[in-house]
């Protein structure tokens, strides 16, 4: 019979504790999140304020890949909007993130609160991730669960998240930080090769999963973030490893990201975002004055609504009032190897935050051309993780070693007082300039000199040991939670629900929805949201505004004129949806046929049909020459067909008959017969990865009128079939799997070994 060693008993039972008390941290972190979120969890609000990326783009988006993948289809290309559009390639649809194929494939009707709840979760995760990392760190002694708490409220609240509540993409890729530098961090500290792979393969596949987010920029810093540390512990090492093994957990990333990142990269050129150059990379920094708001951000105001100030809106780097003594409590109480990374790299990160107000951001873009994103303000979620890993520790040396720090205490109450005299001098300098934000300055000023009075006095207090550990622990965590969230809860949310704007029980959409034809409508009221059309499976001419939009469709669309030109009627727009006021086209173009009380549907009589034969074409040049062409005043695109290769024809029209065999997301289908000579015009947007067959014989699809397709035919019945095939895509997708299996092999065989 087997005897339980009381000592290995009582070791067990610790275990079991411990882990019931990070259980328990991890709750409250649950238990924040769902009060700062609180209108969202009890139904009584939605977020973001106005609805911002998550409604118009994001959610239409989510449930078309959603229905796609229940139709028994992978979503490469989405036909409802701006004439067609590759999906698969835009790596903002987030298809193959497992949070989002989750919810994917277990519901293809979502509301939009499951995109809320995807929000909290990610928010909820970063906390999560955080406290993680910061109780796991290979320091000289654990660091305590309300240090890891103190740095885990203030990362999972901090600027960056609270601005970009609207933005999942972003927030889930941000999210992921703590857990790839932890990886990386016990790589490098680990002491067999075996583990060190291990844990950079752990990384690599954090890295690779939260890349399928979809948010490029996040990505980018995230590796900006890693390198710096890979680089700092190189140097302080004196060996390379750290890199070396840095570099396995970025190819482990990218390659399990293949799958999204290969077709992306090759799709780039051919859209907005292609055109892309450095002098964009300098817009929207973060201003000198923005700086406020690591410390009063409600002073210019946070929010759509709220923000007053003269410079374009982007994020303040506030995690807490309490957070910034706690960091400088750490940067004076515990230097060592691990906190002086953080104490360098921190400052630097703010320095790029700020753009082109300091020399560093441009300087680096010269030297190193590696910055391909705009919005250098986002460099502020490095610093605030910096800050929040220093505010930890700061927190634990309190916990174990509280000592009198006169110096600190000193230096942080003049600090304090310079502080407030700049905000009262900014007070009193604009006062007078916008004193409609009187109260609001003034309120903001109030706000942290309350909170700084409190973090300095508990920090005093703990400090002299005039406080007992649990006490300020308690007092703590429950002010800094105060501090974040009262002043974060209520910047997004929105009262009215963001998502009615997709008419789901409109009469005005059942009408439209009567007429199967396959025409375009085009939406130009704010009654209807744009991108509805992807939602109900209409197909439209515009959609809300997408930079990896295709560039020849974004020139083709911004030169059309006035509605009802001939560029704009060769689209096939056959309704336009408008407002109660004023007809968005000229009345003896458009006759009003459907009217509900928010809109009015109107008939585009002039609309031409979206597939068509033609008989007469010109041959351009060159693409620039197109462009000329289609805008000449003699220009007729019901009679000529303006080609770039191709065969010139001039001859009377023809019979033709045209019938549609298919049309699938990703592939469509025609009969065509026709008794002379022509081309089949198709006015879906152009691009080079659809392929087609004639006959069962491949074929050339032309650039047809600048931006559309256009196939050669002989007289005669013609079966035509188009699909779309990504470049990138076959690649992507088998260099993604066999990375996924070597894994898996790896780590049986570690597991064995361990």
């Amino acid at each position: 019979m087997l005897e339980l060693n009381p000592v290995n008993a009582e070791s067990h039972a610790a275990s079991e504790r411990k882990y019931l008390y990070d259980a328990v941290a991890l709750s409250l972190l649950a238990l924040a999140a769902l009060i700062f979120f609180w209108p969202v969890t009890t139904n009584m609000g939605w977020i973001p304020k106005g609805g911002g990326d998550s409604v118009s783009f994001i959610y239409p988006m989510y449930r078309f890949a959603a229905q796609t993948f229940w139709e028994g289809s992978i979503p490469l290309w989405n036909p409802y909007q701006y004439a067609g559009q590759a999906f698969i390639t835009d790596n903002q649809s987030g298809v193959f993130y497992l949070p989002n194929l989750l919810l994917f494939l277990v519901n293809p009707n979502f509301s939009y609160r499951a995109i809320e709840w995807l929000v909290i979760l990610h928010i909820f995760f970063a906390g999560a991730t955080t406290y993680i990392c910061l109780r796991s760190l290979h320091l000289q002694h654990r660091l305590t669960r309300p240090s890891a708490l103190i740095g885990a409220l203030a990362f999972m609240f901090s600027g960056v998240f609270i601005a970009h509540i609207g933005n999942l993409n972003l927030i889930a890729v941000a999210a992921w930080l703590p857990l790839i530098f932890l990886c990386l961090q016990c790589a490098i500290e680990a002491e067999t090769r075996s583990n060190k792979i291990a844990w950079a393969l752990a990384g690599g596949i954090a890295l690779g999963v939260s890349t399928l987010a979809g948010h490029g920029q996040m990505t980018f810093l995230l590796a900006v973030f890693l390198g710096a540390y890979a680089l700092y512990r190189t140097v302080l090492d004196r060996n390379g490893r750290p890199l070396l093994l840095l570099l396995l957990l970025a190819l482990t990333g990218i390659s399990i990201a293949a799958i999204s990142l290969f077709p992306a990269l090759e799709a780039v050129q051919h859209t907005v975002r292609g055109d892309f150059d450095s002098a964009n990379a300098l817009k929207y920094a973060l201003p000198w004055q923005g700086l406020t708001g690591l410390a009063a951000p409600d002073f210019f105001g946070r929010g759509k609504v709220d923000f007053w100030g003269d410079w374009s809106r982007v994020e303040y780097g506030y995690v807490g009032v309490l957070t910034l003594f706690l960091a400088g409590t750490a940067v004076v109480t515990r230097r060592n190897r691990f906190t002086w990374f953080f104490i360098i790299a921190g400052p630097l990160f703010l320095l790029l935050a700020l753009g082109p107000n300091t020399p560093l951001y441009p300087f680096l873009l010269n030297v190193l051309p590696v910055f391909p994103f705009q919005v250098p303000a986002r460099f502020v979620l490095l610093f605030d993780f910096c800050l929040a890993v220093l505010a930890a520790v700061g927190m634990d040396e309190l916990i174990r070693k509280p000592s009198p720090m006169r110096g600190f205490i000193i230096g942080s109450g003049v600090v304090l007082l310079v502080l407030l005299a700049g905000l009262v001098g900014g007070y009193v300098q604009l006062g007078t300039a916008v004193p409609h934000h009187q109260q609001q300055m003034l309120r903001a000023i109030f706000v942290f000199a309350s909170l700084a009075a409190g973090s300095w006095l508990l920090i005093f207090l703990r400090a002299q040991k005039r406080i007992s550990s649990v006490i300020f622990s308690v007092v703590a965590v429950i002010w800094l939670a105060v501090d974040l969230i009262g002043l974060g809860w209520h910047i997004e949310v929105d009262w009215n629900d963001p998502a009615l704007g997709f008419a789901g029980d409109s009469p005005a959409l059942e009408f439209i929805q009567s007429d199967p034809g396959l025409h375009r409508i085009d939406i130009t009221t704010g009654a209807w949201q744009p991108n509805l059309a992807q939602l109900e499976k209409l197909y439209a001419l515009r959609g809300v505004y997408n930079p990896l939009e295709l560039a020849n469709y974004a020139a083709y669309i911004g030169s059309v004129g006035y509605r009802g030109s001939p560029l704009y009627n060769l689209t096939g727009t056959k309704y336009l949806i408008g407002g109660k006021k004023n007809p968005p086209a000229d009345t003896n173009i458009i006759v009003p046929v459907f009217e509900d009380e928010n809109v009015i549907v109107y008939l585009n009589t002039l609309a031409l049909p979206r597939v068509a034969v033609l008989y007469n074409t010109i041959i351009a040049p060159n693409h620039d020459a197109a462009f000329d062409l289609i805008h000449a005043d003699d220009f007729d695109p019901q009679q000529t067909l303006i080609l770039e290769a191709g065969q010139p024809l001039t001859q009377q029209p023809g019979q033709a008959t045209l019938t549609i065999i298919k049309y699938d997301p990703n592939e469509i289908a025609f009969e065509v017969t026709l008794d002379k000579p022509g081309y089949f015009l198709l006015t879906d947007i152009f691009h080079p990865d659809w392929q087609t067959t004639i006959n069962g014989e491949p074929a050339d699809i032309l650039v047809a009128d600048y931006a559309f397709r256009a196939v050669a035919l002989g007289p005669g019945t013609h079966a035509i079939e188009m699909w779309y095939e990504p470049a990138g895509w076959t690649i992507g997708l088998l260099v993604s799997g066999l990375t996924w299996l070597l894994i898996i092999i790896f780590f049986l065989w570690h597991w064995r070994q361990q």
